[in-house]
């Protein structure tokens, strides 16, 4: 194993200085989207297309696949093609797809591949909103954004590398995996300003209003302010967003209402479309779909594998089709996943052998959670303190949790993390079959109703009327007015 390591170390350094002459070799060109001179990429469009066509497969596997509604993603689709005329490159070509993905996030693929979730288009209030966001994304493609990123992060793919070659470990490569879902949204600060400066042009040529860019951008604010709220966590709207990635929310808005503004149209003057919008998206599945489990508050419950857990207070669960996330205060954070074992393992050596193979552990503890044979060892992962535990569900499954809390936390939250573990058991059928999707539904605010009683009507047990404002855009303490359609969440 350390033989091999250290043959992959070198032969990733015999490669840098290749990397170091692809770049020198890099030159000027001008962006095709905005006309400024910029590092010329590396890759051509053909290149670029072919990347698109490549990890479009591995995009679908990674957030649950296409929604699968064809009159909703028509919809989405003809959305896209109004815009898309009024860029640089109106024959494209552009492919949308809408995942069918709880979490919130839109992104793009070198090539012309679109993507949002329909948990984005859940935040979203209004068509033109939708039409920002795909002109973001579209922004990226045209700018060749995907590209310059390439050539940018040969030195660090390098990097990458070594790291890999020498830790070697499957245990550790899924936390990196989490961070390598965020390559999708590794752009610079300035490449997403220009991507928001073209959204809100296309929005402008193609006929909405371009300061439909800015509420939307101030609703993911407010979503990430109520999330931290959610986990009593500190949240500063200033700092720069998920990974870095992104300038800071404010900073962002900010910018986007002076671009809005030097288009030269007045605010409502262009469409927004909400009505259409809303009646788009009435009944469309909120949250986690049940084939991949679901979060009901604290509690994650699959019903199709016949489980469940808790996470303490202070804790927020985020479900994706790979794993499941707990992140808690003071960055404290939990991943979740099931593997196969070979039956005759024994569930300690499957940890030691099997899933951490290669990786410096503490001794193995061997315990039982509800009944199941478990096994748990400590290691560092980067700057954690990580725990590892694996529960023996079945003799040829078992399900995993892989826990860091920061030193700087000491063991304020050994105790939280050791009651998600524990918590971990199997559910009957009985259980399974009561578990209901969830969905959006789209009501027209009657006198006398507020925030407040229609926060009640949704299916959240906290932060109720917050959880409602933020939905449908409105201020903190803004109330919804008569006649207006709203959206709310209800079990079906």
């Amino acid at each position: 194993m350390l033989r091999r390591s250290v043959a992959a170390v070198l032969a990733a350094l015999r490669a840098i200085p290749l990397a170091a002459c692809l770049l020198a070799v890099a030159g000027c060109a001008t962006n095709p989207a905005t006309g400024e001179r910029q590092l010329a990429p590396i890759m051509s469009a053909e290149q670029e297309a072919r990347a698109g066509a490549e990890n479009h497969p591995k995009i679908l596997k990674a957030y649950g696949g296409a929604y699968g509604d064809a009159k909703l993603g028509s919809y989405v689709a003809g959305i896209t093609a109004r815009i898309v005329k009024a860029t640089n490159r109106p024959d494209g070509p552009y492919r949308v797809t809408v995942l069918d993905s709880p979490v919130i996030n839109a992104f793009a693929l070198p090539g012309g591949y679109v993507y949002v979730t329909r948990g984005l288009m859940a935040l979203v209030n209004d068509e033109a909103e939708l039409a920002g966001v795909i002109g973001h994304e579209i922004g990226h493609v045209n700018a060749r954004h995907s590209a310059q990123r390439q050539t940018a992060a040969l030195g660090t793919s390098l990097l990458g590398a070594v790291l890999g070659a020498v830790v070697g470990s499957d245990a550790l490569n899924q936390v990196a995996g989490l961070g390598g879902q965020g390559l999708l949204a590794s752009y610079s600060r300035d490449q997403e300003y220009e991507a928001d400066m073209l959204g809100v042009r296309y929005l402008a040529g193609s006929g909405y209003d371009p300061y439909a860019a800015a509420d939307f951008l101030q609703s993911m604010g407010a979503q990430q302010a109520l999330n931290a709220r959610v986990r009593n966590a500190e949240y500063d709207a200033s700092r720069n967003d998920w990974l870095a990635s992104h300038p800071g929310t404010p900073d962002r808005i900010a910018a986007a209402v002076e671009h809005a503004r030097a288009t030269g149209v007045a605010p409502g003057q262009n469409a927004r479309n909400r009505d259409i919008y809303l009646t788009a998206i009435d009944g469309m599945l909120y949250g986690d779909d049940p084939k991949q489990g679901v979060v009901r508050d604290r509690e994650f419950i699959h019903p199709e594998m016949r489980f469940a857990f808790n996470a303490p207070p202070r804790f927020a669960i985020t479900n994706s089709a790979r794993v499941v996330l707990v992140e808690g205060p003071e960055g404290t954070v939990a991943q979740f996943d099931g593997a196969k074992k070979d039956a005759g393992v024994e569930i300690g050596d499957y940890l030691s052998n099997v899933w951490a193979s290669g990786v410096r552990l503490s001794p193995i503890e061997r315990f039982s959670v509800n009944g199941m044979k478990a096994a748990t060892a400590t290691t560092a992962i980067g700057k954690y303190n990580g725990r590892l535990v694996a529960i023996e569900y079945a003799p040829d499954q078992v399900y995993r949790f892989l826990t860091g809390t920061l030193p700087q936390a000491g063991n304020r939250y050994d105790a939280a993390l050791h009651s998600l573990v524990m918590s971990f058991r199997k559910i009957s059928a009985a259980e399974a079959r009561a578990v209901k999707p969830l969905r959006i539904s789209v009501v027209t605010v009657r006198r006398g109703d507020t925030a407040e009683s229609l926060g009640r009507r949704m299916i959240f047990s906290d932060f109720a009327a917050e959880r409602f404002r933020v939905l449908n855009g409105l201020d903190p303490n803004a109330q919804p007015a008569a006649g207006q359609r709203v959206k709310i969440i209800v079990g079906k």
